[in-house]
C-alpha cells in the first residue's frame, strides 16, 4: 500500500466520544477541589490579610451548584436535538450570567465589602466556572460523525 493511502485509514477521523454525566461528574469533583485550593492557600498562609470575602465558601458553594444545575440543564436540551446543541450552550452561557448578576445583587445587599476584593473574588468564581462549563459542554458539540 502506498503512504497516501495509509492516511486515509488514520483514526483522526473517528468520532470523539461525548462526555457522560458520569464522567462529567468526576471532572466537576475534580475541578471544584482543583479551584478551591487556591483560595484555602491564601487564606492558611496569608490569614492576616483578608484576600478572601465574608462568606466566601457560602459562595463558592452557591456557584458549584448552579454551575452543576446549568450544565445537567444544557446537557438534557442538547440530548433532545442536535440542532439545538448550539441554542444550548449559548442559553446556557446566557441564563448563568443573569443567575451569577441575581446571586451578586443578593450579596452585595446583605453584606459590606471592599469593592475590590469582591469583584476579584467574585470574578475568580464566575470565570473558572464558566470556562469550565463550556469546555465540558463543547465536548457534547464535537460527536459529529466523520465518514
Amino acid at each position: 500500500m502506498c503512504a497516501g493511502c495509509l492516511l486515509v485509514y488514520l483514526p483522526s477521523y473517528q468520532a470523539v466520544e461525548t462526555m457522560s454525566l458520569l464522567r462529567f461528574l468526576i471532572y466537576f469533583l475534580g475541578f471544584m477541589l482543583l479551584l478551591a485550593l487556591g483560595p484555602y492557600i491564601l487564606h492558611a498562609f496569608y490569614s492576616d490579610r483578608d484576600f478572601l470575602i465574608p462568606k466566601f465558601w457560602s459562595l463558592f458553594a452557591v456557584c458549584g451548584i448552579v454551575t452543576f444545575s446549568i450544565y445537567l440543564l444544557a446537557y438534557w436540551r442538547m440530548g433532545i436535538s442536535n440542532k439545538a446543541s448550539g441554542q444550548a450552550l449559548l442559553g446556557s452561557v446566557a441564563v448563568k450570567l443573569l443567575i451569577y448578576m441575581i446571586i451578586a445583587f443578593v450579596y452585595l445587599s446583605a453584606n459590606r465589602v471592599e469593592p475590590v476584593n469582591f469583584m476579584l473574588n467574585f470574578f475568580y468564581l464566575y470565570f473558572f466556572h464558566t470556562v469550565f462549563e463550556i469546555y465540558c459542554l463543547l465536548c457534547n458539540l464535537r460527536n459529529q460523525k466523520f465518514k
